[in-house]
């Protein structure tokens, strides 16, 4: 039986090898499932959040009880630091909610009109800070406890043999950060009527993601940087709009965590169909490129195949609602299509709380070639 860093060291070299494009010898596999494994494991998703340390090690204990399982996408889940991010509340399970109810995203949107004076005069940082000082201390204090505690529990992960794909970095452009503060009806209207202000802020606002980018990613040398987008996907923006506000910054990261020399795991929610060209400006071999199954794969496939490696997408209504068998060929014709040039296995976005694990086992068998 293998040690805990023997199967730690193949899960990685497995990985690195399939963000290099190369074929290996099965797809590694990638969850995002934290509150699927707790339940799988015999717990409750509300132990994520009354007993952080106990939710995770069950997280860990329902990987394990399913199978060979190379990484999870972050190692380490405390749903009540989740809102910080949004500028935003977020109602949990075992306090909020039932014990089994998924988290959610309770969004505020404080930012007004005036406020892009501020970011631009003082900075994204100062205008973060305060916002949550007022609006949100109490998110701020659970950041806070997380971040004492999450060192051990990422530890955890790595000791059971699992490789945590994204950790010690993270960069989002400033869209997803303006539209969360704003709201997204009220952001495109700003772009529309006042868009010089908004990209003043906006260049602000870059300028201090990144440098603060650069910083973690030499500090904590991540394997991937989690980075990608959802509302500036197709679904919103028209391709004048697109370019101007939200591509030319997601580049600039993406060629930030390429020269310092890690990989940009683009995590894609929504419809990026009509965007796709634009990924071809991303430096070759330094992105997975992660759809959450509502974008087409095997349309990004004819744009993208050998520029970057692919990650997915076997959606979450199928792994909900679908049977082990369309699972299983939907996750085999993911593998006969793309592990030639890179694959890694994958829910689209998650694998959710209530999915059936007789799928959950149908796509990981298709990888495992059982």
């Amino acid at each position: 039986m293998k040690t805990g860093q023997e199967l730690y060291n193949e899960h990685l070299n497995r990985l690195k090898d399939t963000f290099d494009m190369k074929k290996t010898d099965r797809p590694p596999i990638v969850s995002n499932a934290d509150a699927f494994y707790v339940q799988y494991a015999g717990g409750k998703i509300s132990d994520l959040v009354t007993d952080v340390v106990r939710g995770n090690e069950e997280v860990i204990e329902g990987m394990q009880k399913m199978g060979d399982i190379d990484s999870i996408e972050l190692a380490g889940c405390y749903p009540p630091s989740m809102g910080l991010f949004f500028l935003a509340d977020i109602k949990v399970p075992g306090r909020d909610l039932p014990d089994n109810m998924i988290w959610q995203i309770d969004e505020k949107n404080p930012m007004t009109e005036e406020d892009y004076d501020t970011i631009i005069d003082k900075g994204w940082n100062y205008y973060f800070g305060e916002v949550t000082k007022k609006h949100l201390a109490g998110g701020v204090k659970e950041m806070e406890y997380f971040g004492q505690i999450a060192p051990g529990i990422t530890q955890k992960f790595i000791d059971a043999g699992i490789v945590p794909l994204c950790g010690g970095a993270m960069a989002g452009a400033p869209f997803g950060s303006l539209s969360s503060a704003r709201g997204i009806s009220a952001f495109i209207k700003d772009m529309y009527k006042m868009p010089d202000k908004v990209l003043k802020a906006m260049e602000v606002m870059a300028e201090e993601s990144e440098a603060g980018l650069k910083q973690a990613i030499r500090a904590f040398k991540p394997l991937t940087v989690f980075t990608g987008g959802a509302r500036e996907a197709g679904d919103f923006l028209s391709y004048k709009a697109f370019e101007k506000f939200a591509w030319h910054y997601t580049k600039r990261i993406v060629d930030i965590i390429a020269e310092e020399g890690s990989i940009a795991y683009l995590h894609l929610d929504m419809c990026w169909d009509r965007f796709l060209k634009y990924f071809l400006d991303l430096p070759k071999g330094k992105c997975i490129f992660s759809p959450d199954s509502t974008t087409d794969i095997f349309k990004a496939k004819e744009v993208l195949y050998g520029h970057m490696c692919f990650m997915g997408d076997v959606s979450p209504s199928l792994l909900t609602l679908g049977t082990p068998d369309e699972v299983y060929a939907y996750a085999r014709k993911l593998i006969d299509e793309f592990a030639d040039k890179g694959l890694i296995m994958s829910s689209g976005c998650s694998i959710p709380a209530n999915a059936k694990p007789e799928n959950v086992k149908a796509m990981l068998s298709a990888a495992w070639g059982k």
